[in-house]
């Protein structure tokens, strides 16, 4: 449920200008996309180019799937021996967003994706994610705890 005082934020000009400039930034990756798209297409041929895409995308969920699968892993061995794991937590949701960025169709954004999956990164980015919502994460590690995670 969303807070008041999220919603009070928007009533912010300073506020709302930096959502805009935001909103701005994400926008000007389609538009290099489509650039490198244009220039591909007039060096290969597009049905080689529109393959190579469906694979990088089928590739970056086979990567997406083994990355998150080893660190949720992790995450319940932790669990299991008692240990709050942070940085794990973190690592997650970094890799969770380089799993959005190495599904969807393009090159830059698997090349951000494949750079958020370095380890130090992946935390640095999840923390960025996970930091208004620290609360709930620690709801949910005392949650995990009352079951037997196998």
């Amino acid at each position: 449920m969303i807070e008041i005082r999220a919603l009070i934020r928007f009533f912010d000009t300073g506020f709302v200008l930096k959502i805009l400039i935001l909103v701005m930034f994400f926008s000007i990756l389609p538009i290099v996309e489509v650039y490198i798209y244009i220039f591909l297409a007039n060096k290969i041929r597009t049905y080689l180019m529109i393959s190579t895409l469906t694979g990088s995308s089928l590739l970056g969920l086979v990567i997406s799937y083994l990355s998150i699968k080893s660190r949720i892993k992790t995450i319940k061995i932790h669990i299991n021996e008692g240990e709050y794991p942070e940085n794990e937590f973190h690592s997650l949701a970094g890799i969770f967003l380089a799993s959005f960025l190495l599904i969807t169709p393009g090159i830059v954004g698997d090349l951000i994706g494949l750079i958020i999956l370095f380890p130090g990164i992946n935390r640095k980015t999840g923390l960025l994610l996970t930091h208004p919502i620290e609360d709930k994460i620690i709801d949910l590690y005392e949650y995990m705890k009352l079951y037997e995670l196998s």
